[in-house]
């Protein structure tokens, strides 16, 4: 009978300590604006005044995410080597599936989500993971393939450019970029000829990111507000200023949790898309250090399992996840900064968002799968 290995602990602790963090921030963030909304008509307008009603969700977000984490986790990994093909076909279907009239659900202005009662889910998130499934199996049984530019290069190319197209029409740039972003990374490690890679792909993304921009109304106001956030503060600039106030406000050492001000109906999204911007004003540069720290160890102790894993499929995959994790953080915490535009993506594993939640919470499920992969082959060398 094939042993299992035992799961990274220190992996698995790091993704406790983030997930503690968060429904801990998510509490401090949304309590005012869930509360105040039935009162003043600015803040949650379907909460029914409960400043606990996104803490609430989360926890519940959590719990399925956690269910989701353990399955993933125990799964036999040689599954998701053997329905790669699957996986990829069900990725895409949940993306065609949101531009079905009475189906697909319009939230923030993009057509994202799927409707269950008072629940939504965003099918990019799931398809993303997806994606990183079926392309690490191509990739890996491609092998030194993957060095001829038509064989090898082109098709993991198409079937992404098709994800992006799908994604960035719904209109979601941020999530496309992420994609994008992830998949080159998981190419490139799977022995892809980096100059094939540069003159094929740098004109094309160029092209489609400068033609989005131009074409969509939305897009041209965040670059506005990320070039000159402080030409019209209250209005296209109002969600970068009021972040910076918040990260000013928070010094050295923060207002203490609980204690700012910038949740109180100024930060727009401050659960969401601004959490970042929150915790450095509740906790200051010294208690946002220690969560960036925690953070990078966390994604540093991935890249580390994927090093170790002797199998190229697992490799690419726990790449890939690490990738997307660390990608869309970087994102998220640039719009805050005033670093990058804002593309309104949510910080794994710290925002409110339960499909992000989930996404973040099976792909950690299945890298803790690679790390028992990884400690099953060490401990039958040693033996």
């Amino acid at each position: 009978m094939k042993t299992r290995g035992v799961p990274d602990f220190l992996l698995l602790f790091l993704t406790v300590l983030l997930l503690g963090f968060g429904v801990s921030m998510v509490l401090s963030a949304s309590s005012i604006f869930a509360a105040t909304g039935i009162y003043t008509g600015r803040g949650c307008s379907y909460c029914g005044g409960d400043g606990l009603f996104f803490f609430k969700r989360q926890l519940l977000f959590m719990g399925l995410g956690l269910v989701g984490m353990l399955f993933a986790m125990n799964l036999p990994f040689a599954f998701y080597k053997r329905n790669f093909l699957l996986i990829g076909f069900l990725s895409f279907i949940i993306l065609i599936v949101v531009y079905v009239p009475g189906v697909g659900t319009v939230v923030k202005g993009a057509r994202s989500w799927i409707q269950f009662g008072s629940f939504s889910l965003q099918t990019s998130e799931f398809a993303k993971l997806g994606l990183i499934l079926y392309l690490a199996a191509i990739i890996s049984k491609k092998g030194e393939r993957m060095l001829d530019f038509k064989t090898g290069l082109i098709p993991p190319l198409v079937v992404t450019a098709v994800f992006a197209l799908l994604i960035a029409a719904q209109p979601d740039l941020g999530t496309a970029v992420i994609l994008i972003g992830t998949t080159a990374i998981v190419i490139v490690c799977g022995g892809a000829n980096l100059m094939h890679l540069f003159m094929l792909t740098v004109p094309v993304f160029s092209l489609f990111i400068f033609s989005y921009i131009t074409l969509t109304n939305h897009a041209m106001v965040r670059i506005f507000s990320f070039l000159h956030p402080w030409d019209d503060p209250l209005n296209k600039g109002y969600q970068v200023t009021q972040s910076f106030y918040a990260i000013a406000r928070g010094g050295l050492y923060g207002t203490g949790y609980g204690k700012g001000i910038q949740k109180y109906l100024y930060l727009p999204e401050a659960h969401t898309d601004f959490i970042f911007s929150v915790i450095s004003e509740e906790l200051g540069f010294i208690g946002t250090t220690l969560f960036l720290l925690v953070y990078v160890s966390f994604l540093l102790r991935g890249i580390h399992i994927c090093l170790k894993a002797k199998d190229s499929f697992a490799s690419l995959v726990g790449i890939g996840i690490i990738t997307m994790i660390a990608i869309q953080a970087v994102i998220n915490i640039g719009g805050a900064t005033g670093s990058l535009p804002i593309t309104g993506v949510p910080l794994p594993f710290i925002s409110y968002g339960g499909s992000s939640l989930l996404v973040c919470m099976i792909g950690t499920g299945i890298l803790l799968n690679v790390s028992r992969e990884v400690n099953r082959q060490k401990a039958m060398e040693a033996s």
